[in-house]
């Protein structure tokens, strides 16, 4: 039902006439809606004109509203719009619709109104996996072997609990010596998101079983951990989660989008990158054998953004004790230069320190061993499927002793079916300088799967 009402401070002579146009416009305008099969039903129309202006309404509560005080509130305002170039005052742009409709002029132009955006609705849960399947034929300690090996097998839950708030817990399989398949957390924490205070962008601290500063960050720059674990970890000295703080950011904002696309989008603060924590020790897979706490942090410099911004200088620090009741010393100092970009990644890294994370690496005494060594990475991205890959190794696990070095040599090539699914296949061979240690030696295909 339309209602039409039009009242007006013209000469009483004329009502008649109008009277009955507007009955015929409404009859129109019923008819006309009646031919686009659409349907009007209760919409109030007021048409009024007064000191020049034409005020328009479609609503009563309103039009009483400016009958009793003169004041129509909120309203669209378009000058020289009437039919005789009056200035037209409507309730809402509905009303102005109608009035233009009614009169036959043209249509009132404006913005289309942007959507209302959905209600962010909390908690966001996501599910995903991370799995590392090979098949590995080799020697190890003069024993020949040829294994499937089911070498992790994370199931990754992260829930956005708040704007600020979040949390991950990481399940993950091992294999005891028995050969049982055990399930043991790798991560467990709370996120606080920090926003952005000057130079520390994206300010975060992770509580819990955390994320260590070291192996996540040398992880997003060799994407190949499927091969095995990194340098610093394959030689024993520490592992990539503990129970403790972490705090990180970048330093300055993101670099350009089209970098983040076709090389990397981890750490990319165009200066750099930082992470401190405090941790109780003993890594993920041991409980704390001591009341001591362990400071590690990460600090890289990304000195040239607009020229090489893939590449970065890197230092990172630890100091503590091991995780024995005799808290034997922990400290260790690596320096490592890296270089992304579309086509190759090229790292090294030297590490020079005492001791390491399980406390074990002690001499009769009891007292941390010297320790130091060397590391060498490059990939080679011939097309964006396909890989090929090269590591040495050197490390010297007593640096006060003789002919205890190793070498390790790895060659690898991959096909990557996405940017976090692939196939690598690859030969790893280390070389001992103890007298009468045997070559180990591997060659594998691994699939990754992630989703």
């Amino acid at each position: 039902m339309l209602i039409v009402e039009k009242s007006t401070y013209r000469k009483p002579g004329r009502a008649v006439a109008r009277r009955l146009t507007q009955w015929l416009v409404a009859v129109v305008m019923i008819a006309s809606a009646a031919m686009a099969d659409a349907q009007v039903i209760g919409l109030y129309y007021q048409e009024t004109e007064k000191d020049g202006r034409i005020y328009v309404f479609n609503t009563p509560e309103r039009f009483k509203m400016w009958q009793a005080s003169g004041e129509i509130g909120t309203s669209v305002t378009l000058i020289g719009r009437g039919p005789n170039g009056e200035t037209l005052v409507g309730e809402n742009e509905t009303a102005i619709d109608l009035f233009l409709f009614r009169h036959e002029l043209p249509a009132y132009d404006r913005p289309t109104p942007k959507p209302t955006p959905t209600p962010v609705v909390f908690p966001q849960v996501k599910v995903g996996g991370l799995a590392y399947i090979s098949y590995q034929d080799g020697t190890s300690g003069g024993k020949d072997y040829a294994k499937t090996v089911l070498k992790r097998g994370y199931l990754n839950v992260d829930a956005k609990i708040l704007p600020y708030l979040s949390a991950r817990i990481t399940p993950d399989v091992t294999q005891d010596s028995t050969g049982d398949w055990k399930v043991r957390l790798k991560y467990l924490y709370g996120k606080f998101d920090l926003g952005t205070a000057s130079l520390l962008n994206k300010n975060y601290v992770e509580f819990g079983l955390a994320h260590m500063p070291w192996l996540d960050f040398e992880e997003h720059i060799n994407l190949f951990r499927l091969q095995d674990t990194m340098f610093m970890e394959r030689n024993g000295l520490f592992n990539s989660a503990d129970v403790g703080v972490m705090w990180g950011a970048n330093l300055g904002a993101d670099l350009p989008d089209d970098y983040m696309k076709k090389v990397n989008k981890a750490y990319a603060g165009r200066w750099g990158s930082v992470q401190v924590g405090v941790y109780d020790g003993g890594g993920y897979h041991a409980t704390e054998a001591n009341t001591s706490k362990v400071v590690e942090c990460r600090i890289t410099v990304r000195p040239l953004p607009d020229v090489l911004p893939g590449f970065q200088v890197t230092y990172f620090g630890i100091s503590g004790k091991g995780n024995t009741a005799a808290e034997p010393d922990w400290t260790s100092n690596t320096g490592l230069l890296s270089y992304e970009s579309e086509h190759a990644v090229v790292t090294g890294q030297y590490v020079d320190g005492k001791g390491d994370q399980g406390g074990k690496a002690v001499d009769a005494a009891g007292k941390a061993l010297p320790r130091k060594g060397w590391s060498g990475y490059v990939e080679g991205r011939l097309t964006p499927a396909w890989s090929v890959i090269g590591r040495y190794d050197e490390f010297d696990p007593n640096s006060d002793a003789a002919n205890d070095k190793s070498q390790r040599r790895i060659l690898g090539v991959a096909y990557k079916f996405n940017s976090s699914n692939m196939l690598l296949l690859d030969y790893d061979e280390v070389k001992y300088d103890q007298a009468g240690k045997p070559k180990d030696k591997r060659a594998q295909i691994t699939l990754q799967l992630s989703f």
